[in-house]
């Protein structure tokens, strides 16, 4: 009725209102990206947290030549998994376990953990060493995994082994070939 009774003010009115709500929707674009920007911000700074929880040497990995040179010659997943991944804490730990697997890294803290622990055993007296319960052996030995083997896999299957691998890389029975 105020439409067809006074239809040069409502067309006025509509279009007051229109832009007006046209500037809060702008408004409210501007704060919307600004907390996207925050959020996004703090997941790159929880990832890289987390990161640095399972690859303490993560900073030193980074600022590595020969790391960006291994990474160029890496599928474009895997690239991607280290260059446009803010986020994903579980790829790029994969990356960088591969990265180490690959050049040996983990190999080399495995070996002087052993001598290490060699210093350790031959320093301990007899006493030490004797047990006084009888307990039962596993024959059974840890797995030893190849590069390859490892390499071949897919996703789905490091991740049904990634424990063991971790484990296997720390204590180095990874083997080349």
């Amino acid at each position: 009725m105020f439409r067809q009774n006074y239809p040069d003010l409502y067309d006025t009115v509509e279009t007051v209102a229109h832009m007006r709500s046209q500037q809060e929707v702008e408004a409210l674009k501007g704060k919307l990206s600004f907390i996207e920007q925050r959020e996004a911000e703090i997941a790159r700074r929880e990832a890289e947290s987390a990161l640095h929880e399972r690859h303490p040497d993560f900073e030193e990995i980074r600022g590595n030549d020969g790391f960006h040179e291994w990474a160029k010659e890496q599928p474009n997943q895997i690239q991607g998994w280290i260059y446009d991944n803010p986020d994903d804490v579980t790829l790029a730990v994969k990356a960088l376990d591969l990265y180490k697997l690959e050049t040996g890294q983990g190999q080399q803290r495995t070996q002087k953990n052993r001598s290490d622990q060699r210093r350790r055993k031959t320093s301990s007296s007899a006493a030490d060493i004797v047990s006084t319960k009888t307990t039962s052996v596993d024959a059974r030995q840890p797995r030893v995994w190849t590069e390859s083997e490892i390499a071949k896999m897919s996703l789905d299957q490091f991740d049904k082994h990634e424990e063991d691998i971790r484990e296997a890389i720390s204590e180095g029975r990874v083997r080349k070939g």
